[in-house]
C-alpha cells in the first residue's frame, strides 16, 4: 500500500495550503478548493497496484475540484475512474450533465476531459483507476454510459466488487494473483460500460456499430486464452453473421485475425515481465494466451518486438537494461 497523502502529516495551519498544492500537482491536472478552515481540512489517500489498474481509497473534507480546457491541453490524461461514493453526496458535472452521486452509488468519471466535482462535509471514494487505451473503450461509449451505470444488470456486482477489493487490498496487493485480478477488473469495467451505454447481445435489439465493435473486441479479449477461438464462434456469441462481423471490423479498420494475434502477443509480453507469472515457463505463457505451438509463438513474438520471449523476460530482470 502507498499512502499518497495524509493531512495529519502537516500542522493544522499548513494543511489546506499543503493539501491543495499536492493535489493540484497530481497527474490529472485540476484546480482544487477546500471549503473548511485550515485546521479542519482532512485529506487521506491510499493506493494499491493490481497489475494494469490502481485501486484507491480517499477520505476528504469538503472541497471542489475542477478540470478546465487549459488542463486538457497542458496535462493530458488517459485515466478513467469507476468510483463508489461514501460519506457525502457528490455533485459531479461532466459531459454537459449534472449528476448527484449518493453514498454507496457508483459512477464513471473521465479524468481526461473537463469536469467539476465535490461535496460538503467529510466524505470519500473507493476507486478503480484504469487506462482508457488499455480498456479499449471509445470516448463516445464513456459519455453514453455516464449517469446510466445503474441501468446495467452488472451495476450491483461491480459496486460490491470494488468495495470488497478495498477491504482486502493489503493482502491482495502482495498476492501472486494480483495482476490477474487487475486484468479481470478491466474486463468487468469494460462490460459494465458497454452494458450501460447500450443493449448487449441476446436482447434481440440492434445496437450502434461503435458499441458493437467494442462488444466484439471485449468478447475476444476475454477468450484470448482459448486456442480454438474462431471467427464463426465470435460472430455467434455476438448474434451477428460472419459477413456482418467482417464488415463491422473493416469499417473500424480492424483485421480481426491479425488483431487477435497482436492482443495475444501483448498479453504474453506483459505476463513475461510480471512477477506473478515468473514461475511459468515460456511455453506455459504461450498456452495461456492461446498459442498452441511454442515455436510459432516465439517466432511471432520476435517479429513483433525484436527479441525472443526469453530475452524479453531476462531483460526485465536486469535493472540496467529494462525492457522498452
Amino acid at each position: 500500500m502507498a499512502v499518497l497523502i495524509d493531512s495529519d502529516y502537516f500542522t493544522p495551519a499548513d494543511r489546506r495550503e499543503a493539501v491543495t498544492a499536492i493535489l493540484q500537482e497530481a497527474d490529472i491536472g485540476a484546480n482544487l478548493r477546500m471549503w473548511d478552515s485550515p485546521a479542519e481540512v482532512v485529506s487521506r489517500h491510499q493506493a494499491w497496484m493490481l497489475g494494469p489498474i490502481a485501486l484507491t481509497r480517499s477520505e476528504v473534507s469538503g472541497h471542489q475540484v475542477w478540470r478546465t480546457r487549459r488542463h486538457e491541453r497542458t496535462t493530458p490524461s488517459d485515466t478513467l475512474t469507476v468510483t463508489v461514493q461514501h460519506g457525502q453526496v457528490r455533485r459531479h458535472e461532466q459531459f454537459g450533465a449534472q449528476t448527484l452521486i449518493e453514498p454507496g452509488a457508483c459512477e464513471v468519471i473521465d479524468l481526461a476531459t473537463t469536469f467539476a466535482s465535490g461535496w460538503h462535509g467529510l466524505g470519500g471514494t473507493l476507486c478503480l483507476q484504469l487506462s482508457r487505451e488499455r480498456l479499449g473503450i471509445s470516448p463516445e461509449t464513456v459519455v453514453a454510459a455516464h449517469g446510466r451505470l445503474a441501468a446495467s444488470p452488472l451495476y450491483p456486482m461491480v459496486t460490491a466488487q470494488i468495495q470488497h477489493l478495498v477491504r482486502i487490498a493489503d493482502q491482495l496487493e502482495t498476492d501472486p494473483a494480483a495482476a490477474s485480478v487487475g486484468e479481470s477488473c478491466l474486463e468487468m469495467v469494460r462490460a459494465l460500460l458497454i452494458s450501460a451505454a447500450g443493449r448487449g447481445p441476446g436482447d434481440g435489439a440492434a445496437i450502434p456499430e461503435q458499441l458493437l465493435i467494442e462488444q466484439i473486441l471485449g468478447y475476444v479479449r476475454t477468450h484470448l486464452s482459448d486456442s480454438t477461438l474462431k471467427i464463426p464462434a465470435i460472430a455467434a456469441a455476438n448474434n451477428i453473421s460472419v459477413r456482418h462481423l467482417y464488415k463491422v471490423c473493416a469499417q473500424s479498420g480492424i483485421s480481426l485475425e491479425q488483431w487477435i494475434i497482436e492482443q495475444r502477443l501483448v498479453r504474453a509480453r506483459d505476463m513475461l515481465v510480471d512477477r506473478g507469472y515468473a514461475h511459468r515457463s515460456i511455453g506455459a505463457v504461450a498456452g495461456a494466451v492461446g498459442f498452441r505451438d511454442a515455436a510459432h509463438f516465439a517466432r511471432r513474438f520476435r517479429e513483433a518486438f525484436g527479441m525472443t520471449p526469453r530475452d524479453w523476460r531476462r531483460s526485465a530482470a536486469d535493472p540496467d537494461n529494462p525492457p522498452k
